[in-house]
């Protein structure tokens, strides 16, 4: 290396930065070459220079340096040379010793060096804090035998054929007395070669690195990253002509990655880089959203794989910006990022770029800094809008103060500015108080109109936006979040979770009804009724299921009026997951409206508004879906379209799930629960839920399974199944694998865990008792059968009220509900002193599930 190169390389900032000297505002330093008490030594950026004032020293970096270590100049120029990140080998300086040859055997050097790693503790601890153990072309020099990059992790620099030909070093040890942050970074001399080589001939995807440790990182994630290369650059000034030639003979290149450190640096050079291979190379050029003060070893290290991943995701198109006279346009890069299907673990393609840049609005000349309050002034009038616009697009009334600019004398309206006649007057009448041109407040009210409708259109945009976002995540809740997605049995440690969050027993329902849940912002929304009897619970756990889901997702609801679906804003419901804690109350108009937001995804209404001659019209008003919905009943049948739509869980009443409820009970009244494990759990499973991605699914094996054909409204129950299929396969989407389409491929373990979890569902459509009456009935014949001659035994309503502790309502109508469908008969007594009753129907519901059971295993077994 020149000594020229190491002035032009090394500023006088690093080396005080070097020394721990942070110069003033005014570029002066205390000097550190004599009793200083004030700063007199003047620091010269423009010329890597100083001057002292006080002492009279004076020089360049490398005669700070030499006056700093108090040395002779080729010791200076060796540290210069180390500081300025190259080797200490300085051309025109003799060290006095026989130099090496230079046509070194690089191979033998690196092999001797990785059997040499072995022996040195030091060097596997460093390997270890870097995660970088597991590396397999790493070795350790420590200087014993060769003299270059001595106490270095080395690397080795591959030509095209595969050829070690250079080696780069890393110290990880302190070099005379110094600091290991300072000069850690060692070339042999004529550095050439690529890291980790070079990218394959058929390379579709490349990642480019700023530094050889942030690639050697990325190597860990090679087996997640299909069809991608990797190469390092030396630094954010370190793409090289080498590099770039290897790159433009990749004909099949389809994207280049740039993941760079979350530095200033490295964020400028990834853009300088981009803008350059743009213009070279017709390929798409992305970008990772590296965070501030992070590497890609940096990230590895402190969350794992699952964060780098989750980055290269979140990749980001270059955009190219050229001027053109005398204005800017915008170039996407050449092809599209969804043309490059970067194989992750979970297989997502960059975000796409716009072949289209939208132009830059212009801003708006109304002022909205005030809340409820719009300020819009011309050179006619000042306009002041009070309150807030109708969210409905058919008109636009406003209340309206015309202000004249100079005596600031209102005028005070209000109109609708849509009604063409009633702005006329309002703006003649307000001219003639303001003695202002008419045609000129009624050109400003036309303009008004437009501005308004673009500010409600901005606003409503927002407001959806808003609402269809989930929380933002940091680094480290996405990559925990991401490893627990990508556990095997999956579906088993989410059951976990919800237990450890409070929800007791109903191990079954409750991972079914989360499942439900979390279809939310899913493109095919799943719908749940939970049924059980007064004080079952069933509520409860309606509760605890939605606070599971991220709070931005859900609205629960314990009254609806007739009407009320309707006059919502038209995007409030989609992507949510509504509760209705108790659907028993709706009306039938409410329950239409209910049905048909789960069935069409949208209410249509016709409303009724004057238009400008004040007639009467009519006008359509729209609320969308899709949304996601669980509620609760008492009653085994509420609407037979509305059931047939949703699935039907029906809460455990056994007495097994009544102690364990008080158990739990007890245990939370005593302080033997930590609920503050509760609320982690709670909160975990939220992040994993908004990690989630609505992405499009496929069932190769939708053929495959046939429902019983016995069951009611098999149509839909199968078109339920299914969903449930994909919804199960959309939450493992991280394990999943992906079609050249970017779809999630349904496995075998899908539909098996489908039909495990929705068993019960599926019975109770083969079933012609609703949960609550089956649970009733089987307790019912039980009883009957601990009796002498059960086939004739009879009993009254308060026996069995009393037996089964029930209450008289709940006993009432489950004996009559069993009357209605001739499971009971009446044998004698009196209406109003009491029926007696018996059985008359013996099922056996026990029977009837195992032939269902072994019916769909049989056609599991067979995928």
């Amino acid at each position: 290396m020149q000594i020229p190169d190491i002035k032009k390389q090394l500023t006088i900032m690093s080396v005080l930065a070097h020394y721990g000297i942070k110069p003033d505002k005014n570029d002066h330093i205390k000097c550190p070459f004599h009793e200083d008490d004030k700063p007199s030594c003047k620091i010269y950026t423009e010329t890597n220079t100083y001057n002292c004032f006080g002492c009279g020293k004076t020089g360049d970096v490398i005669q700070f340096i030499q006056d700093k270590e108090n040395c002779d100049k080729h010791t200076a120029l060796k540290k210069a040379a180390e500081l300025a990140g190259e080797n200490t080998e300085v051309m025109g300086i003799s060290s006095g010793k026989a130099s090496v040859k230079e046509a070194e055997n690089f191979a033998e050097l690196f092999n001797r060096q990785k059997d040499g790693l072995p022996r040195s503790p030091k060097a596997q601890e460093y390997l270890r804090n870097r995660c970088l153990e597991q590396l397999q072309e790493v070795g350790y020099n420590s200087g014993v035998n060769w003299k270059k990059l001595k106490q270095c992790i080395t690397f080795p620099l591959k030509d095209k054929n595969g050829n070690i030909v250079s080696l780069y070093g890393r110290r990880i040890a302190e070099s005379n007395g110094h600091n290991i942050e300072f000069g850690k970074h060692y070339y042999t001399a004529n550095r050439k070669g690529l890291y980790p080589g070079y990218p394959d001939a058929n390379t579709e995807t490349l990642i480019i690195t700023e530094a050889i440790i942030d690639a050697a990182s990325l190597l860990h994630c090679k087996d997640d990253l299909q069809s991608v290369s990797i190469l390092s650059a030396y630094g954010t000034n370190g793409l090289t002509a080498e590099r770039k030639a290897a790159i433009s003979q990749l004909s099949n290149l389809e994207e280049i990655i740039f993941f760079f450190d979350g530095d200033q640096a490295g964020k400028e050079a990834a853009r300088k880089y981009s803008e350059e291979l743009i213009k070279d190379k017709a390929c798409l050029v992305s970008t990772v959203p590296t965070p501030d003060g992070e590497d890609i070893n940096s990230l590895f290290v402190n969350y794992g794989k699952e964060a780098i991943l989750q980055l290269i995701e979140e990749r980001q198109p270059v955009v190219q910006t050229q001027s053109v006279g005398s204005r800017t346009q915008c170039h996407a890069s050449p092809k599209k990022a969804a043309t490059t299907n970067v194989q992750t673990h979970c297989h997502a393609s960059p975000k796409e770029a716009a072949t289209e840049v939208q132009p830059q609005c212009l801003a708006s000349p109304l002022k909205t800094d005030t809340p409820n309050k719009i300020i819009h002034e011309t050179p006619t009038a000042r306009y002041i809008i009070k309150g807030s616009l109708p969210k409905t697009f058919d008109r636009m009334l406003v209340s309206l103060d015309v202000q004249h600019l100079e005596t600031a004398i209102k005028y005070r309206c209000r109109l609708d500015l849509y009604e063409e006649k009633q702005a006329r007057k309002e703006a003649s009448e307000a001219s003639e108080k303001l003695d202002l041109r008419s045609d000129l407040v009624e050109n400003d009210l036309s303009q008004l109109t437009d501005l308004l409708e673009e500010h409600r259109d901005n606003q409503l945009q927002q407001t959806t936006e808003e609402n269809s976002n989930d929380k933002a995540l940091s680094l480290p809740e996405q990559a925990k979040c991401k490893a627990f997605l990508k556990k095997q049995n999956l579906i088993e440690h989410l059951n976990d979770l919800i237990g450890q969050s409070g929800i007791v027993g109903e191990e079954n329902n409750r991972l079914f009804l989360f499942i439900i849940g979390t279809s939310h912002k899913m493109p095919g929304t799943l719908h749940a009724l939970i049924q059980g009897s007064s004080g079952s619970g069933k509520t409860h756990l309606l509760s605890k299921i939605a606070a599971l889901m991220p709070d931005e997702r859900v609205v629960k609801f314990t009254r609806v009026t007739e009407n009320s679906f309707y006059n919502y804003d038209e995007y409030y419901f989609q992507g949510k997951l509504v509760c209705l804690e108790d659907i028993d109350g709706l009306k039938e108009e409410a329950l239409f409206a209910w049905r048909e937001l789960i069935s069409n995804e949208q209410l249509s209404s016709s409303t009724s508004q004057k238009d400008e001659n004040g007639n009467i019209r009519s006008a359509q008003r729209i609320v969308r879906g899709p949304m996601a919905s669980i509620c609760a009943t008492t009653h085994g049948q509420i609407y037979e379209d509305n059931m047939s739509r949703m699935f039907i869980v029906a809460v455990d009443e056994s007495s097994g799930q009544t102690q364990k409820i008080m158990n739990y009970q007890s245990k939370t009244a005593s302080g033997t629960i930590e609920k503050g494990q509760e609320v982690e759990a709670k909160e975990f499973l939220q992040n994993c839920i908004r990690m989630l991605k609505p992405l499009k699914v496929i069932n190769p094996y939708a053929d495959k399974i046939k429902l019983p054909p016995q069951a009611h409204k098999i149509r839909r129950l199968h078109e339920l199944f299914l969903s449930f299929v994909k919804q199960v396969t959309l939450i493992n989407q991280y394990q999943r694998k992906r079609d050249g389409q970017g779809r999630v491929i349904t496995e075998p373990e899908d539909l098996k865990t489908a039909v495990e979890i929705m068993f019960d569902s599926i019975f109770l459509k083969v079933d012609e008792l609703d949960g609550s009456l089956r649970q009733f009935f089987e307790q019912l014949k039980a009883y009957v059968l601990a009796k002498e001659n059960p086939q004739n035994y009879e009993f009254m309503q308060r026996e069995i009220r009393h037996s089964l502790n029930l209450s008289k309502s709940a006993t009432h109508r489950y004996l009559n509900n069993l009357l209605e469908l001739e499971y009971l008969s009446v044998t004698g007594g009196y209406q109003n002193k009491g029926l007696r009753y018996k059985v008359s129907y013996w099922d056996n519901v026990v029977k009837l599930r195992e032939q269902i059971k072994e019916y769909l295993n049989n056609q599991l077994d067979k995928l």
